[in-house]
């Protein structure tokens, strides 16, 4: 005879078991060319860390260890793809460079990943898109196997043909730093401007003005936390270009500027108050 147990006993035990939700989709495994294809679209080197957020077996991170230098972090919510994954790296010989997490990606910090690889659905990618430009470092890459991320255009997109007629897509960005709103800007000679970006991910414009005087932004390019754009000045009526390379970090940037003939050149700076 079945043994009754106590309502509130059976929502407490109910309540602990939804604490820890399933997978989210079902684990399908990347093709080995597709896996080295995502390694070398992400640029993954020695001194990576490489997070693969629903890892499956591991074989994304256990490749970039093995044979690029890396380190990795394996990251699912299935406890049977976490000892997979731990069984694969043993027999690779590579389980000490890796860190095996039995987790949600939603609640993983990502703040010491420098590559994320991704093998999820649309939806998804679009979910985990706020944590990414949150918690994963400005030059970081994030790599995808098939599926985007809803209109932040990739940086690359590799298709990979097999002989069957299908494809696969590896689609690739680099986390760009947040440069949106307005600078002040020094440049050499003590010249200053209020340089205004506007910015789509890591497609950035603008405007910007000096002594009151409107001053032609163009050719802004956003690279991770590396930054190029150009200002062109009316000086005795003839266009004066400055051309602006540098290096953004948090509320500040600088670099270097290179000057027209009658410029001075040098090092610039500029921060957002």
């Amino acid at each position: 005879m079945r043994a009754h147990r106590p309502l509130w006993l059976l929502a407490l035990v109910a309540s602990a078991c939804g604490s820890q939700r399933g997978p989210d989709v079902i684990y399908l495994a990347s093709a080995a060319d597709v896996v080295a294809r995502m390694l070398a679209a992400a640029g993954v080197r020695t001194g990576d860390v490489v997070y693969d957020l629903g890892c499956g077996d591991g074989r994304i991170v256990i490749a970039a260890v093995r044979e690029r230098g890396a380190r990795g972090v394996c990251v699912d919510i299935d406890t049977s793809r976490i000892a997979a994954s731990q069984r694969n790296a043993e027999a690779a010989g590579v389980r000490e460079r890796i860190e095996f997490r039995h987790a949600d990606m939603f609640e993983t910090d990502l703040a010491t990943a420098t590559v994320v690889a991704l093998y999820l659905s649309p939806a998804l990618n679009e979910r985990l898109r706020p944590k990414l430009l949150r918690e994963v470092r400005p030059g970081a890459r994030i790599v995808s196997h098939n599926f985007g991320m809803g209109d932040w255009r990739a940086d690359t997109v590799i298709t990979v043909a097999w002989p069957t007629g299908t494809t696969s897509v590896v689609n690739a960005w680099v986390l760009p730093a947040d440069v949106a709103g307005t600078w002040e800007l020094v440049a050499p000679g003590d010249r200053r401007f209020r340089v205004r970006f506007t910015q789509h991910y890591q497609e950035v414009g603008g405007t910007a003005s000096s002594r009151g005087r409107t001053v032609m932004l163009s050719g802004a390019r956003l690279v991770g936390d590396s930054i190029e754009f150009r200002l062109v000045e009316r000086r005795g009526g003839r266009p004066a270009v400055l051309r602006f390379a540098g290096r953004v970090s948090g509320a500040a940037m600088a670099g270097m500027v290179r000057p027209d003939a009658d410029s001075t050149a040098g090092r610039w700076q500029a921060a957002r108050p």
